[in-house]
């Protein structure tokens, strides 16, 4: 009867451990990389609206300081200046 080699079933399982590991680690690795692919895409998403709105807000300010104008100027003739 053949007697099996403890060190070489020992290597064995070893190296299949190691194997799974690294299978488990690369999986993990994976779905890391998607949720950090699916936040940057949202980040870049919420910076694009940023400056959409903030090109928004200054179009608004631009609007809104024109409309103080005119009623200034309004109040000016109103009054005889």
């Amino acid at each position: 009867m053949a007697r099996r080699n403890p060190l070489k079933h020992s290597l064995e399982g070893s190296v299949e451990r190691l194997a799974g590991a690294l299978d488990a680690l690369e999986s993990r690795l994976d779905a890391r990389l998607g949720d950090l692919g699916a936040k940057t895409e949202a980040i870049e998403a919420a910076r694009l609206k940023a400056q959409v709105a903030k090109s928004q807000a200054a179009a608004a300010a631009d609007d809104l300081a024109d409309a103080i104008r005119d009623l200034k100027s309004l109040i000016e003739e109103t009054e005889g200046r």
